[in-house]
This record gives C-alpha cells, sequence and structure tokens, in this order.
C-alpha cells in the first residue's frame, strides 16, 4: 500500500480505494481465486456485450495508454496466468476503478462484479463521495 495514502498503523481499509485495491489483489488466497474465476466465467457468458461496452467507455475516460497500464499492471499482480479468468478479473476492477466517475454504475459493476465476491466493498467504490 501507498505511504502517501496511510501511516504504519492504518489498517488495509485505510487509504484510497486503489491502494485498497491493489492490497487486496496482492492477498487474494486460493479459494477467493477460484470464486472469482467462476464469476468472472458466469459474467461472460451472461453478458460478455456488456462487459466489452464498459472496457470500451473505461478506454476513451482514460485513454489507450493509461487504460493498457492500468489493466496489466492489476492482472499481473493477482498473480494468475495470462488471459486467464482471475486476471480479465483484476484487470477490469482495477480499469473500473481509475475511470469510477466518468463511467455509469451499470458499467462500474460489471466490470467489478466478478472480483467484488472476494472484495465486496468494490461494490460502493463506484459511488460520489
Amino acid at each position: 500500500m501507498s505511504r502517501a495514502f496511510v501511516k504504519e498503523s492504518d489498517s488495509a481499509a485505510a487509504g484510497s480505494p486503489v491502494d485498497r485495491f491493489y492490497q487486496s489483489v496482492l492477498g487474494l488466497n486460493d479459494l477467493a481465486r477460484a470464486l472469482i474465476a467462476k464469476r468472472q466465467q458466469q459474467a461472460w457468458l451472461q453478458a460478455s456485450d456488456q462487459i466489452e461496452q464498459a472496457r470500451d467507455a473505461a478506454r476513451q475516460a482514460l485513454g489507450a495508454e493509461s487504460y493498457r497500464e492500468i489493466f496489466e499492471s492489476a492482472a499481473e499482480r493477482a498473480g494468475d496466468p495470462p488471459q486467464s479468468p482471475t486476471w480479465w478479473a483484476a484487470g477490469d476492477a482495477a480499469i473500473a476503478l481509475a475511470a469510477r466517475r466518468r463511467l455509469s454504475r451499470e458499467q462500474f459493476a460489471v466490470l467489478v462484479g466478478p472480483l467484488s465476491v472476494a472484495l465486496p466493498w468494490l461494490k460502493d467504490a463506484g459511488s460520489p463521495t
């Protein structure tokens, strides 16, 4: 977690949503990964068009280069093989967090949904503060 946002004694719930996200992704256990993978696969089968539209909206909001860097950084930190369901879920959630003020609630929800089964606070991260 970035020292810019937290003190040594702060819990994992402290700091910005982005800091919380990266700390949480690093701490995923095997059970959480399996649940995330299952939810990502289900989401893709049921709403691939909505996921693609949300990804496009995030790409437009962030710019192609930032989008790619944010997605890849999160996906790599998830620790799963490239193109795996958990890799996609972590990347999608990261871009949703980065673009959260410029995405609709539905777009945000479809991108963070699979990862929010392990990180339930993600559902509220897109709400205006």
